[in-house]
């Protein structure tokens, strides 16, 4: 899939649901950045190429990586790292929907559970439970692979 044909399946996909605040930077054939926060930029997306992309939500980072036995723990330290298969077919609808689950949330805290060692040793497996808050008292918690968010309702 080329870079293009991304930015459009993502436009089609967000641009109902974030309207004039979503924003695509074309920067090349394999590197693209998708605002969804209009100017804020508090909560966007990197595509680098078709099997690689960065979410960033309330200075949170997801890592979708489909060399992720290749990353170093240096390269995901702090960072929320998708441990699921990642195919060029498969991870735009995860990203769609893992957008919609923390559009209008905001982060309340992280935590970690360390379960093994990818095969180079080289950066550990985790198993991570994200609290976020939300004003939508029917939101249950999702589930994606190792990544587990639990919503608190704030009210207004």
């Amino acid at each position: 899939m080329v870079m293009k044909e991304l930015e459009l399946l993502y436009e089609k996909a967000l641009g109902p649901v974030f309207g004039n605040k979503l924003c695509i930077i074309h920067e090349s054939d394999d590197f693209a950045t998708i605002i969804l926060d209009g100017q804020q930029e508090d909560f966007y997306f990197t595509l680098y190429g078709a099997k690689h992309v960065r979410l960033y939500w309330c200075n949170e980072c997801f890592i979708f990586d489909e060399l992720r036995n290749s990353l170093v723990s240096s390269d995901t330290y702090g960072e929320i790292v998708f441990e699921g298969k990642v195919e060029a077919e498969s991870l735009p609808p995860i990203i769609v929907e893992l957008v919609l689950q923390l559009k209008d949330c905001t982060y309340i805290s992280k935590k970690e559970t360390i379960k093994g060692k990818i095969p180079s040793g080289y950066d550990s497996i985790r198993d991570y439970v994200i609290q976020a808050r939300t004003k939508d008292p029917f939101k249950s918690a999702y589930r994606l692979e190792n990544i587990l968010i639990e919503y608190t309702v704030n009210p207004l």
